[in-house]
C-alpha cells in the first residue's frame, strides 16, 4: 500500500487508543444491540458443539481458499496476475467462568502462489485475553500476541517497488486494572510490541532491505469514564507512546533522499474525549475528538500535531439488516521511508443482510485520503468490498469475497481480488 497502517491497526487491536469501553444496552435492547455485527450475532442451529475438556471449550477449525488477484503488488510499476492457494487451521480455547474470561487463539497457515510471482508463505497469529474479577469493582486484564505474516498487515511501495510481499513479524504483550468508583470507571494500561520485517525494497534502480523498518513500541494509557445512565457513558482518555527503531538507511551510500537515514525514533502523545450511547434498539452512537503531537528525536524530522476524531453510528432498519457508517482523523506514526507521519482523513460504509438464516450478505465502502508534512495531499485509496457467508450446516460454512482497490497520489495502483474457500469445525 501507500503507507504503512500497522501501527494504527495494531493499536486498535491491542485495545490502546481510542477503543469504546463496552457498556450494557438498555432493558429494551437486552437481546439485541446494533453494534454487533450480524455475522457474530447467537445462531444455535448452525453453531457447532465444542470439544469440553473441564472449564475449557475447545473450537478446532481448518479452512481452504483459493484468490485470485490480478495486480499483486497493486502497482502500476508491477502488474503481475496470480492464484493463491491457501490452507488455515486453527483453534480456539475459551474459559467463561463467572468470575473471568480467558481466550485462547491459535492460527496457521499456507500460501503458496501457482505463478510463481511470490514466494510461498507460512502464517501464525497467536493471542491469548485475560480478563479476572468480573462482576467485582476491581478487574485486572492482560494479553499477548504474535503475528507472522498476517494478512491485515499492509504493504508499502514509496513510489519505488517491492519485488515480494514484505514479511512482518509482530509480537508484544499488554497489561493493566480497570476500578470501578461509584458511578465512575478508571482504568490503566501498559502494553510493548515488536515489530520485525524482511524483505526487499526498489527505489530508482537501487535494492535494499527492508530491516531498517524494525522497531519498538512502548505504550501507556489511562482513562476515566462515567455512566450517565446503563447505556450511555462518557470518558477522557490520554496515552503516551515511545517508538524507537533500530537504525538508519545509510543514504550517501545509495544515493537516496536524506529521509531515508533520518531517525524515525520518537514520542507520540493524545488525548480524546468521546460518549458511546444507544439512541434506540435499533440506533446507537460513538464518538471522540482529540488532540494528538508526534515529535521525533532527529530534529529535520518535524513535528506534526493536529485534532483527530472517530464517529460511528450503528443503525439496523430491521434485525436482519445493519448498517455502519465511519467517519475518521488521526495522525499516525509510520514506517514509510519517504515521510516520517501521515494525517489520515477517511469515511466508510458497512452493510450487512441476513438474506437467509444461513445466508448473510456483506459489502464495504471505504475512502482515505493522505496527507504527509509540507508535501501536503499526497494521494488518496478507495477500497469495495462484497461477499457472503454461507451456512452449509453447523460444520461446514462457506466464504465469497470480491474486493476492488484503488489508489493514486504518489504511488498508484488497482487491483482486483476474488476467493472463495470452505471451513469445517470440527
Amino acid at each position: 500500500m501507500l503507507i504503512d497502517r500497522a501501527f494504527h491497526r495494531r493499536r486498535a487491536l491491542w485495545g490502546a487508543g481510542v477503543c469504546l469501553s463496552c457498556v450494557a444496552a438498555g432493558a429494551s435492547a437486552q437481546d439485541f444491540d446494533p453494534r454487533t455485527r450480524i455475522e457474530d450475532r447467537a445462531r444455535p442451529e448452525f453453531a457447532s458443539p465444542p470439544i469440553t475438556i473441564g472449564a475449557f471449550e475447545l473450537v478446532p477449525q481448518v479452512e481452504a481458499g483459493v484468490e485470485y488477484v490480478d495486480n499483486l503488488f497493486a502497482s502500476d510499476l508491477l502488474d503481475v496476475d496470480d492464484v493463491i492457494i491457501s490452507v488455515k487451521p486453527s483453534v480456539s480455547v475459551t474459559d467463561r467462568r463467572p468470575d473471568r474470561e480467558i481466550r485462547l487463539n491459535l492460527a496457521t497457515g499456507y500460501q503458496t502462489f501457482l505463478d510463481g510471482n511470490a514466494d510461498d508463505r507460512f502464517q501464525l497469529l497467536a493471542s491469548t485475553r485475560l480478563r479476572f474479577g468480573l462482576g467485582t469493582s476491581t478487574r485486572p486484564f492482560a494479553g499477548a500476541e504474535v503475528r507472522l505474516n498476517d494478512s491485515s498487515q499492509s504493504q508499502v511501495t514509496v513510489g519505488g517497488n517491492i519485488n515480494q510481499p514484505l514479511r512482518a513479524f509482530t509480537y508484544g504483550a499488554n497489561a493493566g486494572v480497570a476500578q470501578d468508583i461509584g458511578s465512575f470507571t478508571l482504568e490503566g494500561e501498559g502494553r510493548v510490541a515488536r515489530n520485525q520485517y524482511d524483505g526487499e525494497y526498489i527505489f530508482r534502480d537501487q535494492v535494499f532491505d527492508v530491516g531498517f523498518r524494525d522497531n519498538t513500541l512502548y505504550q501507556g494509557r489511562g482513562r476515566v469514564s462515567y455512566s450517565t445512565r446503563p447505556d450511555q457513558r462518557l470518558y477522557v482518555e490520554g496515552r503516551y507512546g515511545r517508538f524507537e527503531y533500530d537504525g538508519t538507511l545509510p543514504a550517501a551510500a545509495l544515493t537516496l533522499p536524506a529521509v531515508f537515514a533520518a531517525d524515525r525514533s520518537g514520542d507520540n502523545l493524545a488525548v480524546v474525549g468521546g460518549i458511546q450511547f444507544q439512541a434506540t434498539e435499533l440506533l446507537s452512537f460513538d464518538g471522540n475528538v482529540g488532540f494528538s503531537r508526534l515529535t521525533y528525536d532527529d530534529p529535520s524530522q518535524p513535528a506534526i500535531e493536529a485534532v483527530s476524531f472517530e464517529a460511528n453510528a450503528y443503525y439496523s432498519p430491521t434485525r436482519l439488516t445493519r448498517f455502519q457508517l465511519q467517519a475518521r482523523r488521526s495522525v499516525d506514526e509510520t514506517i514509510n521511508p519517504l515521510f516520517s507521519n501521515l494525517l489520515s482523513t477517511g469515511v466508510a460504509l458497512r452493510g450487512e443482510h441476513e438474506l437467509r438464516r444461513n445466508l448473510i450478505l456483506r459489502s464495504d465502502l471505504e475512502y482515505v485520503e493522505f496527507s504527509a508534512g509540507d508535501l501536503g495531499n499526497i494521494g488518496d485509496e478507495f477500497r469495495a468490498v462484497i461477499g457472503a457467508i454461507y451456512y452449509v450446516s453447523p460444520r461446514v460454512s462457506l466464504n465469497f469475497r470480491g474486493e476492488a482497490f484503488r489508489r493514486q497520489g504518489l504511488s498508484e495502483g488497482n487491483q482486483k481480488r476474488a476467493m472463495v474457500s470452505a471451513a469445517y469445525t470440527f
